[in-house]
């Protein structure tokens, strides 16, 4: 690696670092306000990502930097949807969220080296498992998406899938085409349609954050669709109230009501109320149709404004253990999943990366201006599913739609882009024996991912990533011969299958391992990598 690309490489994890430390630091240093804004936010989610950018594009753009892969990889509609719904969800690992999904994949691009040893055939599999999984993720996003536009689920899988299958079963030169015009377009799309919301929401990014970390509660307007028509139940939920709440019911049916241990059942017609105390629990149905109180607060959402903004206990160890694993499932990711080198132009490489920073900032945008406007979008909606109602709330029912329509769409082609890219390293290489049975693996497999209903898409993406790291990166990093990486890829995939199975039931110190496998997973994927290099040295 040249001293030039190490040097940013080394820079790159350095503003990692930093963020994790001052999420993780004693005493909250990135609650500190400048200019009304987070200091961690500040940090996470414009300073670092500007820097990294300014640091790998010109390593990336340099006539020497040689052949230089496609950052569409990284650009599956999960992605965004995450970051927006993190953001809007006032996660305590959110700003460390938005600042890993923008450097990992320059990072992975600045290490990717040309030509690369071709992986073993369990890495390569285990790759295959890892990029469906992220497809797949992004098929869901979509599905969501439309159904909240009214279409069917099924047949916006199979729309979204035929417009993914055609740059990854192309061959390589139209392919690489289409991928780079669907991923410029795409993230245009989303960009474009941030800002539409950023101009009909009349506020800054900056200035909606700090309108949303000021406010003592997070309620109800009383020009909320949800107090004025009713919220339309879209998945089955159950919301815990703190304070007395009045619920009318706009739709007969079964309402359950859980007082302390009690359970009770009331069967209500259009125009009943709920008069609920502090402390009760309402469980909703898919398809019930509720009115909720002008001025209370929002049940799913943070306590105020300021827990929103810097979450309690943010600093404490299982938080940090978190968002640790957060970042380096992401990082290990984008190393395992971005595609082998091909003959792109150093302006290419650099507009991509370029691309990929502005599409997650646009996320993270858009789910600032999410929480301010309608904090209680997170009622009955699918995981990730709450940002994409935004347009139409802000925009109103005709040019909101509109602006949702073409929303979508944009996720279409960045689905489109990222599977003509991640056809690549889950196959190895495009003319390698084998390998366009793989892809359409991948591809089958996303099917069957997308199409699998009450699936959580962050958390699919997240497993599929993690995979790829635990089994595919990390026993590479090892080094070693094929034995040694084939027992580094079997050790990492079953420490990552068996944590991953078992996160509903391991103890509450290790609750981080179970949504995070591969922080467990990964280093002993490379130990033992690393351990069979050793011990082949010895013998040898």
């Amino acid at each position: 690696m040249a001293a030039g690309r190490r040097a940013a490489v080394l820079l790159l994890l350095v503003l990692l670092a930093g963020g994790l430390l001052l999420s993780a630091a004693p005493g909250d240093p990135g609650a500190l306000r400048l200019r009304g804004v987070g200091l961690l936010w500040w940090y996470a989610a414009l300073v670092a990502p500007l820097v990294a950018l300014a640091v790998a594009v010109p390593v990336l753009a340099a006539p020497s930097a040689g052949p230089t892969p496609s950052v569409a990889f990284w650009v599956s509609p999960v992605v965004p949807a995450a970051v927006a719904a993190r953001v809007f969800d006032g996660a305590a690992e959110a700003p460390v969220v938005v600042l890993a999904a923008a450097v990992a994949p320059l990072l992975a691009l600045l290490v990717a080296r040309a030509p690369a040893a071709p992986p073993g055939v369990a890495a390569r599999l285990a790759t295959a498992a890892g990029a469906a999984l992220v497809l797949g993720a992004g098929l869901s996003v979509l599905a969501e998406a439309g159904v909240l536009l009214g279409l069917p689920r099924a047949a916006v899988v199979a729309g979204a899938l035929a417009c993914a299958a055609a740059p990854a079963l192309a061959p390589r030169a139209p392919a690489a085409g289409a991928r780079q015009l669907a991923l410029g377009l795409g993230t245009l799309g989303v960009v474009a349609s941030v800002a539409a919301v950023g101009l009909g929401a009349g506020a800054a990014p900056w200035a909606a954050w700090r309108d949303v970390a000021s406010r003592p509660a997070l309620t109800f307007d009383a020009r909320s669709p949800a107090v004025v028509a009713g919220r339309v139940i879209g998945s089955p939920t159950t919301l815990a109230f703190g304070e007395a709440h009045r619920v009318t019911a706009l739709r007969p049916g079964v309402y359950r009501v859980t007082d302390g241990a009690r359970p009770h059942e009331w069967r209500l017609r259009s125009g009943d109320t709920l008069e609920l105390r502090p402390g009760d629990r309402l469980a909703l149905d898919a398809g019930a149709h509720v009115r909720f109180e002008a001025g209370k607060r929002v049940p799913t959402a943070p306590a105020s404004g300021v827990a929103w903004a810097d979450p309690p206990g943010r600093a404490s160890w299982g938080t940090a253990a978190r968002t640790t694993g957060v970042a380096l499932t992401l990082l290990g990711g984008a190393l395992a999943l971005v595609p082998p080198a091909g003959a792109r132009g150093a302006a290419r490489a650099a507009g991509g990366a370029g691309l990929v920073v502005g599409l997650v900032l646009a996320a993270a945008c858009l789910g600032v201006f999410g929480v301010r406007a309608a904090p209680e979008l997170a009622i009955g909606a699918a995981p990730l599913a709450a940002p994409l109602e935004l347009p139409a709330l802000v925009l109103g029912a005709r040019w909101g739609r509109a602006w949702a329509v073409a929303g979508v769409l944009a996720l279409v082609l960045l689905l489109a882009a990222a599977a003509g890219a991640l056809a690549g390293p889950a196959t190895g290489a495009a003319r390698r024996r084998g390998g366009l049975a793989l892809r359409l693996g991948v591809l089958a497999g996303a099917a069957a991912t997308g199409l699998w209903p009450g699936g959580d898409p962050w958390r699919t993406g997240l497993l599929g990533l993690g995979l790829a790291a635990s089994a595919g990166v990390a026993p590479r990093l090892g080094g070693g011969g094929p034995r040694a990486a084939l027992a580094g890829t079997l050790a990492g995939a079953l420490v990552f299958a068996a944590l991953a199975v078992a996160a509903p039931w391991l103890p509450a110190w290790a609750q981080a391992l179970g949504a995070y496998p591969a922080l467990a997973a990964a280093p002993l994927g490379w130990a033992a990598s690393r351990g069979g290099r050793v011990a082949a040295a010895e013998q040898g």
